[in-house]
């Protein structure tokens, strides 16, 4: 680089806040040049705690810590935001003397409801199995708190944790079982049509009617190989098939009495 006044050689540093200067003149050409480097990124670590924390928020840290290390989650952000609701929500969680009595089942069905929020489904039963715990009490966890927790929009601002419907999930995963547009368009329409009447898990839910669909179409699709594609049990889809059964026979009924009181009217 040259002098723009008298373009001898310019020196770096020479300056006393390491300036470019020429060295014949001594003019200042300017400041150095900034080598272009990556922003250090200082997350915030929700899971360690401080003095000031409670022993019960230690306790569940603690145990978070742990089960996150068996079940190989990754700390940011899925073990973090984990961190993040329990501290969040301990006002909640911790007067709940089941919670309290059963650490690890309550801090496993947490993992897993943040891990399904960036749709990183992972099973209640894989979970349940990896850590030894009782996947009946772990799912039934799961339920209490996706009820007393406000998930939705409280997560990262991503894609991923937006909140999706049971149409969603059996477009995602539906069409890995099936081609059949038809099937499809009717598994769709049972989804709308059972909306007001049935809540519960959106992809349990999808899966429901997937299977009710295919049986009553007679089409030889086990409940277990909808639940691997849409990543839950068989008897988790079983179940949601049931509910879903049983409300259309009561509509049926209903549809049926309805017709019988008008002919005896009409007689």
């Amino acid at each position: 680089m040259n002098c723009p006044e008298c373009h001898d050689t310019v020196v770096f540093p020479k300056g006393s806040d390491g300036e470019l200067v020429c060295k014949n003149c001594g003019l200042v050409v300017n400041s150095p040049p900034t080598i272009p480097s990556f922003t250090k990124w200082a997350p915030k670590w929700f899971s360690n705690w401080d003095e000031d924390d409670s022993e019960t928020l230690r306790e569940w840290l603690t145990t978070l810590r742990t089960i996150s290390c068996q079940l190989n989650v990754p700390n940011f952000p899925y073990r973090e935001e984990a961190a993040r609701m329990i501290r969040m929500n301990s006002n909640v969680l911790f007067r709940s003397q089941r919670f309290g009595k059963n650490k690890r089942e309550a801090v496993a069905a947490l993992v897993h409801l943040v891990l399904k929020e960036y749709d990183k489904m992972r099973p209640l039963k894989e979970i349940s199995q990896k850590l030894s715990l009782d996947h009946r009490l772990v799912t039934k966890y799961a339920w209490t708190m996706h009820k007393m927790i406000k998930f939705h929009g409280t997560s990262l601002p991503t894609k991923d944790n937006l909140r999706k419907s049971a149409k969603d999930y059996l477009r995602k995963y539906g069409w890995q079982l099936t081609a059949d547009a038809k099937l499809m368009q009717h598994a769709e329409q049972m989804l709308k049509n059972i909306r007001k009447q049935i809540s519960g898990n959106p992809i349990s839910l999808a899966a429901g009617a997937l299977y009710f669909v295919c049986k009553s179409r007679n089409m030889k699709v086990s409940k277990d190989k909808i639940g691997e594609a849409f990543h839950i049990s068989g008897r988790t889809v079983y179940s949601n098939e049931r509910r879903i059964n049983r409300l259309m026979s009561e509509k049926r009924h209903q549809i049926l009495t309805g017709r019988q009181k008008t002919l005896q009217k009409l007689s």
